[in-house]
């Protein structure tokens, strides 16, 4: 004998469809969190290109400073070379100058711990300019002073790579201090 139908809103074939449901509602929910993976990731892509265009303006306006000008160039030429005393007012343009330098390299670096950057943009680039940069004699006297004004895990990270490139360079005037 079969048995007889039941009606569709029977107790047993509606927990059947609420099963199915949950089922149909799980891979959804899957589904979402996969498109909404694929969007941040593409999103932080967007973020990190955007990060590095705004530091190539920030350094872009720095080396315009120098470049633009020669009376510019040639100030901070002989303030690296620390081997003539510059007159006040050039004094504090190279102060200056090194200190928006400093600065310039903090933000590579703050982005770089940030990991909105890689790091070989730091070791290798403007981190590795800046130090040949200080490690000359009136580089180093500049940055012993501005050093104070800038984050201590930054300061340390120059000051470890400045020694490094003091050890490598021998004959160089300046990482020491």
């Amino acid at each position: 004998m079969s048995e007889p139908r039941r009606p569709i809103f029977h107790r047993d074939r509606m927990e059947y469809w609420a099963f199915v449901a949950q089922i149909v509602s799980a891979l959804a929910v899957v589904a979402s969190l996969v498109f909404v993976g694929l969007q941040l990731y593409d999103s932080n892509r967007v973020a990190a290109r955007s990060e590095a265009n705004d530091t190539q303006a920030q350094w872009s306006s720095f080396r315009a400073s120098i470049y633009s000008s020669h009376d510019t160039a040639e100030m901070f030429r002989a303030g690296l070379e620390g081997s003539q005393a510059l007159d006040p007012a050039d004094q504090l343009r190279f102060d200056y100058l090194m200190r928006e330098h400093g600065w310039a390299t903090y933000q590579v670096w703050e982005r770089v711990r940030d990991g909105l950057m890689p790091r070989a943009h730091y070791e290798a680039g403007q981190g590795a300019d800046f130090v040949r940069v200080i490690c000359t004699r009136g580089g180093w006297a500049v940055w012993s002073r501005i050093k104070i004004e800038l984050a201590r895990p930054y300061v340390d990270d120059m000051d470890r790579m400045a020694a490094a490139y003091a050890r490598a360079n021998p004959g160089k005037v300046g990482c020491t201090g």
